[in-house]
């Protein structure tokens, strides 16, 4: 009597997804970009994968020099990101699922800051 309920609950274990990455809400997931502006100015894109990782570039309209983004969104669409490879430059925001996205940047090691802001794509 028990034995199909513990043949479901065992196959839905092995069903689960093996990254340890749960998926997000798949309005979030997919290309964004944008603007950024304040003390440096520039443009933005990310892909958001299904289970909220973050890959993308900042280009920076005075020097055209590009820094990697890298991170992750939760389920509610929160952003948190480093820009290069120091933990110094942070990209963070807010990913919405009406398609906008907005939030801030901080470069400590160069005491500079800004906002952000962009679309889905």
């Amino acid at each position: 009597m028990y034995l199909p309920a513990l043949i479901v609950v065992l196959i839905s274990i092995s069903c689960s997804n093996d990254d340890g990455g749960e998926e997000i809400d798949a309005s979030l997931v997919g290309s964004w970009s944008g603007t950024y502006s304040g003390d440096d100015r520039g443009i933005w894109t990310v892909n958001v994968s299904d289970t909220g990782t973050v890959t993308g570039t900042a280009t920076s309209s005075f020097t055209s020099d590009s820094a990697a983004i890298r991170g992750s969104v939760t389920e509610s669409g929160s952003l948190s990101a480093t820009l290069g490879n120091s933990e110094d430059r942070e990209f963070v925001g807010q990913l919405d699922q009406n398609n906008e996205a907005g939030g801030t940047w901080v470069d400590t090691r160069r005491d500079q800051n800004g906002t952000w802001v962009g679309r889905k794509n």
